[in-house]
């Protein structure tokens, strides 16, 4: 599970924003949260069009910036997750949305 206040890409998740659980489901953001569920079908489309490239998306959480009043986790807290999928070399799975936890639902 994700510490509480993370945002971003899960805010694009049927399931997260409806999971009453979730910080994600009490952001009332219609333009962010659909531009992150864009991203998701770019991402699973590109991924079953052009199979032979890993496409992924991937959730840094609040992250500790201007952006967010410098609230959150540290920019290496963040980086975290983008790591372990551009190292993961042939084992790298395509078409995921995920952050440090694992892949997260949609």
């Amino acid at each position: 599970m994700r510490p509480p206040g993370s945002t971003g890409q899960p805010l694009g998740s049927f399931t997260l924003t409806h999971d009453p659980e979730r910080v994600e489901s009490q952001y009332p953001l219609a333009a962010y949260g659909s531009s992150k569920s864009a991203v998701t079908m770019l991402t699973t489309q590109y991924a079953r069009t052009i199979p032979d490239v890993r496409f992924n998306a991937v959730d840094p959480g609040q992250t500790a910036t201007e952006f967010t009043g410098h609230i959150g986790q540290s920019v290496e807290e963040g980086a975290e997750a983008a790591v372990r999928i551009a190292t993961l070399g042939p084992d790298t799975p395509t078409g995921t949305v995920t952050d440090r936890s694992g892949t997260l639902p949609w």
